[in-house]
């Protein structure tokens, strides 16, 4: 994939509409993207990676924070990308949802995100799901794929760096593909934790049958019943045992049905006596009852017959009275147009009431509102001036903080120039250690050089015989040999102290070239404080610079905090001022209702003081008609007659009902006392005590019979179920048993929580398949930048066996033969070693899926580097344009600007936007 050409209209800082031609940058080798600090160079990344995904390259800017800030409201917010891939040219626009200005009328509406995409035949996709589906497709990556092997930012792959195990498994997790193998070992280990429950579930449920097995006390089986429950019988054993518990019941079923056949029919027997028994007595005692009653029946007959001819003389009077409650029912409806009358008084007298309290209420508010309003006006005239005198102490404020900025930049660099000096001196020390062992070597070594060539003729003559020619004088007779001291060096004592010499020799001078190199930067450094001390501290001397910028500082900090509070203040003398004019609007409208409804309620009190004069006058008239006071009276007179009236009529009724009521009941008795004196007769009398206690020794027996009966059919049923069950769970928990058993070792092994074994999972050991050819890759270039001094390492083992391990990674220091941590490493040495594993892991994933990127981008970074290291970043990153490859890099870094001439600049303007220009 290769961008070819990207417009930005209304994108972070770009307000305008912002053309990029990158093909200006030809098809391979490096271009530069430079400029100010916050102008825009990362945004040129955003909008390639949002025109294609739809999101921004870093995961910490959102797609709805991306419409510029300094775009006007009616401006549009989109990104064009022109892009080529596998040889055919796509064309992609999209537009994140943000607020803009209605094209009609005032205000703002909502811009939904949108996208199009025009291919290579001229078709178009349009739909943000379509266009997403189609570029992911085209490319054959993500957006969080793209951004780990396309885009490198320095944040990203120093994090890849330093992650362990757990952090890593996400990150080839997403890029590799290798979820999968998770579900896979998270599926057996749901697996096997099922299989586990369903055979601990088994195992308690033949524990629940066996502890559920019933046995009657007295059983010989008793003992046996309890060895089961506490699990000292096999299975085999507790099955025969059941067997045995229900044949043991079965007979003992068999004995108590005959029993019981026994007992009912005896029952049956004195039941039929008892009965017969019980009719007798009961005819008997009826017949006496029935006698007295007659007896008392006569007599109330006889009483009541004189009762009422008592209530019959009562008839004349009954009629009068009727006719006097016939009079007052014709007078009531006087009544009530009275009382309608004096009602209706008293509703307009009590809304004659409410009409003077609103008019008096009316006036009270007419008051009130009109001295809110002169208040309000006089309170508004105040806080005219408060938003010019805000802009006045904003201006005031973004001066102060700019020049606290500045100082803070100050202070800042003045810490760095301190440790900066603080590690000159160091190595100015190891400078003078090292040429102080390399003069002390250099000494041993002439000392033991000189010291051999003096005992040259001592080991020529330890090698003459007589006969033998001398090698320098040619006699063979040797009359005064030499001696060689016992001290003498041998050449290999003379070359190895020469070694050391060297060795010390070397160190000596790169720690020389440390110290000088170190000594160029404290150099440099101070010359750019004291041009930052001369314009911001004039007159200051260099040593007393961080105090007074500090002081400085704090200076400005109060002062900022002063105009914060003015501001403020003005801000909300600002909203008073809005507000209070709303405010007096409110009133002056409430004003003109109460003045309305004060006249109103004037009106309405004039009409009610007329009606209700023209409704006493009627009221007088009508009440000398009638002879009541009131209807309530009249009403309680027509109910004392009407009560006199029923209760004459009631007694006559209830006495005419007795004296009937009284025959019926006597001619009643009369025919069932000689119907019982029949029965009697033809009856036979016996002893039903004696028959009662019969039967209920014999029910007794019954229930003795069908309660063991009961406890028998109970024990039968539960020892049968509990045989049939425990053979049934027995089976299916051997077959649960073998099943978790090997089901338990995959998902141990496949997890990694083999027992005493390193925790590595089965995704992990996949993992580490591409991490090796991610290192093999990485080290070559890692190799070149550092010298040949470094190389990353997988760890072989891990540091303990509880944490999860496979993917942790070392720095081999060929300089001293160690392996160590890359945590250790400083931060120039660890961009290094990150932009060597991103590089690495870039190259394996287009091998790995056969995707080719021929345009890579690097974020910042270099800045860390000395020249050295520098010179070697720039030298492995110009061997990834081979091959028709553009590699774009993000830095402000001045040597890089001298090194690299395609550039893309980004400047800001003074409006506050930026823009960018390509330099070829």
């Amino acid at each position: 994939m290769r961008p070819l050409k990207l417009t930005m209209c209304g994108f972070g800082p770009y307000a305008g509409t912002q053309e990029l031609d990158l093909e200006a940058l030809g098809r391979s080798g490096l271009y530069l993207i430079t400029g100010d600090t916050g102008a825009g160079k990362t945004t040129i990344f955003d909008a390639i990676t949002f025109a294609l995904f739809g999101e921004a390259s870093g995961d910490y800017r959102e797609a709805r924070m991306l419409r510029s800030k300094y775009a006007k409201d009616d401006a549009p917010t989109y990104v064009e990308l022109t892009f080529s891939n596998g040889g055919k040219v796509y064309h992609v626009r999209r537009n994140p949802e943000y607020e803009r200005a209605k094209t009609r009328g005032i205000g703002f509406t909502k811009q939904s995100a949108d996208a199009v995409l025009t291919l290579p035949d001229g078709s178009v996709v349009t739909k943000l799901k379509d266009v997403d589906k189609a570029i992911r497709e085209i490319i054959g990556l993500n957006r969080e794929q793209f951004s780990q092997v396309a885009m490198i930012s320095q944040g990203d792959f120093r994090r890849l760096l330093q992650a362990d195990t757990k952090e890593r498994q996400k990150i080839f997790r997403d890029i590799f593909g290798t979820s999968l193998y998770l579900t896979l070992q998270n599926r057996l280990k749901e697996n096997a934790g099922e299989l586990r429950d369903q055979r601990n579930q088994a195992a308690r449920s033949i524990e629940q049958y066996i502890d559920g097995i019933l046995c009657k006390e007295d059983s010989p089986l008793a003992a046996d019943v309890q060895r089961a429950k506490a699990g000292l019988l096999p299975i085999a054993d507790i099955t025969d045992l059941i067997d045995r518990l229900l044949l043991e019941d079965s007979n003992t079923q068999a004995a108590l049905d005959t029993q019981l056949q026994i007992v009912e029919s005896k029952t049956e027997q004195i039941t039929s006596k008892l009965t017969q028994a019980q009719s007798y007595q009961n005819a008997k005692q009826a017949l006496e009852r029935r006698e007295t009653l007659e007896k008392e029946q006569a007599a109330e007959l006889e009483q009541a017959e004189i009762q009422l001819k008592s209530a019959q003389a009562t008839i004349a009077e009954q009629e009068a009275l009727g006719k006097q409650i016939t009079e007052i029912e014709l007078r009531l409806p006087s009544f009530d147009e009275l009382d309608a009358k004096q009602a209706d008084l008293r509703q307009k007298e009590s809304e004659r009431n409410c009409a003077e309290h609103d008019q008096l209420s009316a006036q009270e508010q007419k008051m009130v509102l009109s001295d809110e309003i002169t208040a309000l006006r006089e309170e508004m005239k105040t806080l005219q001036n408060a938003e010019a005198e805000k802009e006045k102490l904003a201006a005031q404020r973004q001066q102060l903080m700019d020049r606290s900025a500045k100082f803070g930049a100050l202070i800042s660099d003045l810490d760095t120039f301190h440790t900066q000096k603080e590690a000159l001196k160091q190595k100015q020390a190891a400078y003078l250690d090292a040429a102080a062992e390399s003069a002390r070597l250099l000494q041993v070594y002439e000392a033991k050089n000189r010291a051999f060539l003096d005992e040259q003729a001592g080991i020529l003559a330890s090698i003459l015989h007589d006969g033998i020619p001398c090698p320098v004088c040619g006699s063979s007779v040797h009359p005064h040999l030499a001696v060689l001291s016992e001290n003498a060096p041998s050449e290999a004592d003379v070359n190895k102290a020469k070694r050391e010499y060297d060795r010390a020799q070397k160190m000596t001078e790169q720690a020389s070239s440390d110290a000088n190199r170190q000594n160029g930067i404290v150099s440099s450094a101070e010359a750019s404080i004291s041009s930052e001390i001369t314009a911001l501290l004039p007159d200051t001397p260099f040593g007393d610079a961080q105090d007074s910028a500090q002081e400085q500082t704090v200076i400005l900090t109060e002062q900022i905090a002063q105009l914060d509070d003015r501001i403020a203040d003005c801000e909300s003398k600002t909203k008073r001022h809005t507000a209070l004019d709303s405010l007096i609007s409110k009133k002056e409208t409430e004003l003109g209702e109460v003045e309305k409804k004060l006249a109103a309620s004037r009106e309405q009190y004039a009409a009610l003081t007329v009606s209700i004069a023209n409704l006493e006058q009627e009221i007088t008239a009508l009440t000398m008609k009638l002879p009541f006071a009131d209807k309530a009276s009249a009403v309680a007179g027509k109910s004392a007659l009407e009560s006199r009236l029923k209760a004459l009529k009631e007694t006559l009724a209830d006495t005419e009902n007795a004296v009937n009521h009284h025959r019926e009941t006597l001619a009643g008795l009369r025919a069932t006392i000689e119907q019982l004196r029949k029965q009697l007769a033809h009856g036979t009398d016996a002893d039903a005590e004696q028959l009662e206690s019969e039967k209920m020794n014999l029910t007794t027996q019954k229930n003795a019979i069908t309660t063991a009966q009961k406890s028998i059919h109970t024990r039968i049923t539960t020892n049968e179920s509990a045989r049939k069950n425990i053979s049934k769970r027995c089976g299916e928990m051997e077959q649960l048993e073998n099943k978790y058993a090997w089901v338990k070792a995959l998902s141990e092994t496949a997890n990694g929580n083999i027992s005493g074994k390193e925790k590595i999972m089965l995704e992990t050991y996949i993992q580490t398949t591409y991490f090796d050819r991610i290192l093999e890759r990485a080290n070559v270039r890692l190799q070149k930048m550092s010298g040949g001094q470094y190389d990353l390492k997988r760890r072989a083992a891990a540091g303990n066996k509880q944490s999860q391990s496979g993917l942790e990674l070392d720095i081999i220091d060929h300089m001293n033969a160690t392996e160590r941590s890359v945590n250790t490493l400083s931060g120039g040495e660890a961009f290094l070693a990150s932009l060597s594993l991103a590089l690495g892991l870039s190259d394996e994933v287009q091998m790995s899926t056969g995707i080719r990127l021929d345009t890579l981008f690097v974020d910042e970074g270099f800045g860390s580097l000395d020249s050295e290291a520098l010179s070697k970043a720039y030298t492995t990153l110009s061997t990834l344009t081979e091959g028709h490859r553009l590699v774009g890099i993000i830095s402000h870094v001045s040597e890089l600007k001298e090194r690299i001439d395609k550039q893309i600049v980004v400047t800001k303007n003074k409006t506050g936007d930026s823009k960018a220009v390509i330099v070829v």
